[in-house]
């Protein structure tokens, strides 16, 4: 858990962790995003890896299932 006066990393609101903001690090860097910034960034790695895709998730996980047998 970081101090009281923690900010989100990217648009500076108060962090608090019992409200679902994250704290943690980038290899030897703190970081922490409030909850908002957080789903952005979930958001946009979603779209930019096309899981929001339903086509292209369903022969991702036939891949998968292939490669298994």
């Amino acid at each position: 858990m970081m101090d009281t006066e923690t900010k989100c990393s990217i648009c500076s609101a108060d962090i608090d962790e019992e409200n679902g903001d994250i704290v943690g690090n980038f290899g030897m860097l703190p970081t922490a995003f409030c909850v908002w910034c957080y789903s952005s960034v979930t958001d946009m790695v979603i779209q930019l890896n096309g899981f929001d895709d339903i086509a292209m998730l369903e022969e991702r996980i036939k891949m998968l299932k292939d490669d298994e047998c």
